[in-house]
């Protein structure tokens, strides 16, 4: 939500007769109306052939214009023929959507059939806490249609301008953004992205600023890549500072944002004036709560638990908080931050040392900070504070994490720390072993059922995100056996899961996979490690658009024991590999080994370094072909002849 607002009365603006090419809505070239695909992305459902926007600066606001065109390719591609446009109005009108104008166009034996939309096609609706969608719903969209839109906002937040994304859902053929700057204000303009750095085509003359980009990948999860958001092709303007008429001299240069410190100290004095630096009302409001300790970390801990167990979490998120802290303390529920800022209070009540750090956290745009006061790469915050003597992050936004577990979308290389006049970045690092380790008996019981009694432990974020797991299905009263993928000819019983975090930082969960009368067949063939998240290979694309993202280094070890009843022998089991790739991100060890009337199979997939470049994508989708290869391998057991 936009919260940090600076308006500014402009006596002298004036336009550049400079503009960006331009397309009018209803002239097609033959290509776009021949289109059936695209090429560098085959199957999109629908495309962006253009978009542009163009910013210029009227009184006291930017106004900007925007076009869109689009075609649907495929019957999916239909629902881009619902556009959403949201925006914000806040308590001053400070953004307002106008001049909508719309239409479709269908071909019939190449020949244009245009309908222009009317004002039952178009809606306004409100969101609440500020903010407004403008929707328009085209009638008669087919595969093959050509839909087209415009309209104009206006917005009085001048400091940080909404910019340009150059990339959308759906695969784009061309995006031109232009924005004509004012000699009475000064940004800092901050781009990102391969092709913006690369390939863009850029103007810069008499104050217009003009980029083009082409032929770029949609926005879209992959595998292991969930922030995605981090690597749009973007670029963003904050107001450095102002010029205003002076007293006596003629005009001054006044500075909006000009360090780190004062960066921490406007953010602070929000913070100040509502209540969150007062401990005063934190006191009397824990008055009865006992607090005490033998260490500071008990102190904390009890601190902790108090406010995630006694408030409730909205779910938004930011830096600035929406209620007063009288205000969330009557009520009882917050947003994170503001959670935070109450743990901190309760903190420093206690003569702990805390403070807030401020972070881009993962997909929100810039989880690696640029290195100046740039507001508009954070997003939240998470608190650092020193706790007998050592330092500790700390955040209240997951209700089931144990104290110090920080949200993994949170983990994050560096923050701006906020404290009076010495605001700085630090760098982040949050410790742990957030590894899976799995153990399993292998036998057959009296009624010639496989049975594969199994354990399997999740530690720290890996056991967190089972018992989130568990507790949806708790809620939904599904059985515990859906936290597992069926496997044919298996059944999954018994299941219990045990949270050890608090005390051990491990989840255990327990379970049987059976394989029942399977010992009534002369040949046992079965797989031990088939439970394994990489027995199927989650890399099947043929090309990626972005890294791989695995989160945190961690390790996946499984153990197998396999008794060889009876009456068998071991027929056929899988050979011993070692296996990388180069720079040894990621590596995979399997080994068996016979002991007496045992086979003992161990295999460990490691990930050492978890952004793998999209260049070596290649590499990492045969290496994980080769890891689930392996852990799919039977062993096969055989009944001994009878001589």
């Amino acid at each position: 939500m936009k919260k940090y607002v600076v308006f500014f009365l402009l006596a002298n603006t004036f336009s550049s007769s400079l503009q960006a090419q331009k397309v009018k809505m209803g002239e097609f070239t033959s290509e776009e109306i021949s289109m059936t695909e695209v090429s560098f992305e085959p199957d999109a459902a629908a495309v962006v052939l253009w978009e542009e926007g163009d910013s210029k600066f009227l009184s006291g606001l930017i106004e900007t214009t925007y076009l869109f065109r689009k075609k649907i390719l495929k019957e999916a591609g239909k629902s881009e023929a619902d556009v959403r446009i949201p925006y914000y109005v806040g308590d001053s009108y400070t953004e307002e959507i106008s001049g909508i104008k719309a239409q479709i166009t269908n071909f019939e034996n190449g020949e244009p059939s245009t309908l222009k939309l009317e004002k039952e096609n178009f809606y306004d609706v409100d969101l609440g806490n500020g903010w407004k969608e403008f929707r328009i719903s085209f009638p008669n969209a087919q595969v093959g249609s050509i839909i087209e839109y415009s309209y104009r906002k206006s917005d009085k937040n001048i400091t940080f301008l909404d910019g340009w994304t150059f990339q959308n859902s759906i695969p784009t053929l061309g995006s031109q953004y232009q924005i004509i700057l004012i000699p009475q204000l000064q940004y800092k303009m901050i781009g990102q992205g391969n092709k913006y750095l690369t390939t863009a085509e850029k103007v810069e003359a008499h104050g217009v600023y003009s980029w083009t980009l082409r032929n770029l990948y949609s926005l879209k999860a992959e595998p292991f890549m969930e922030n995605y958001g981090d690597y749009k092709e973007r670029v963003e303007f904050q107001l450095e500072r102002y010029q205003r008429a002076g007293s006596t001299s003629g005009p001054e240069w006044e500075d909006v944002i000009g360090t780190w410190e004062e960066l921490g100290d406007d953010i602070l004095d929000e913070y100040v004036l509502k209540g969150f630096y007062r401990t005063n009302p934190i006191e009397k409001e824990f008055l009865d709560i006992d607090l005490n300790g033998a260490t500071q970390k008990e102190q904390a801990e009890k601190a902790y638990y108090f406010v995630r167990d006694n408030y409730t979490i909205s779910d938004e998120s930011g830096y600035w908080p929406d209620k007063s802290l009288s205000q969330f303390l009557k009520s009882k529920s917050g947003t994170s931050l503001e959670l935070n800022l109450a743990l901190m209070g309760i903190l420093k009540s206690l003569g702990i040392s805390c403070n807030p750090v401020l972070i881009g956290s993962k997909g929100s745009g810039r989880s690696d900070l640029v290195p100046i006061p740039f507001l508009n790469q954070f997003d939240g915050i998470l608190l650092m504070a020193t706790i007998d003597g050592k330092s500790q992050v700390l955040d209240l936004e997951d209700r089931l994490a144990p104290y110090g577990y920080i949200g993994v979308h949170k983990h994050v290389k560096a923050g701006l720390l906020l404290e009076e006049e010495k605001s700085r970045l630090i760098p982040i690092e949050i410790k742990h072993t957030s590894n899976t380790i799995f153990f399993t008996e292998v036998s057959l019981n009296d009624n010639n059922d496989l049975v594969m009694k199994s354990i399997l432990r999740t530690y720290f974020y890996q056991g967190l995100n089972m018992i989130h797991k568990t507790r949806a299905l708790n809620d939904q009263n599904e059985e515990l056996t859906k936290l597992f993928t069926d496997k044919e000819g298996m059944t999954f019983t018994n299941v219990e899961v045990a949270d050890e975090l608090l005390q051990k930082n491990f989840v255990s969960t327990k379970f049987d996979l059976t394989m029942e009368g399977a010992g009534n067949e002369d040949l046992l063939l079965f797989n031990p490690l088939k439970f394994s998240n990489f027995s199927t290979n989650p890399f099947t694309q043929e090309y990626r658009i972005y890294p791989v993202d695995f989160g945190y280094p961690y390790n996946e070890v499984y153990n197998a024991n396999i008794k060889i009843p009876e009456g068998y022998e071991l027929d056929d089991y899988p050979v011993a590999i070692r296996i990388t790739i180069e720079g040894n991100a990621v590596s995979f060890i399997y080994t068996p080994e016979i002991i007496g009337d045992n086979l003992k199979v161990t295999a460990k997939l490691e990930v050492k370094i978890p952004i793998i470049e999209a260049h070596k994508y290649g590499d990492l989708k045969f290496f994980m072909e080769s890891v689930a290869s392996k852990l799919s391998e039977p062993v096969i057991l055989k009944k001994i002849e009878r001589q």
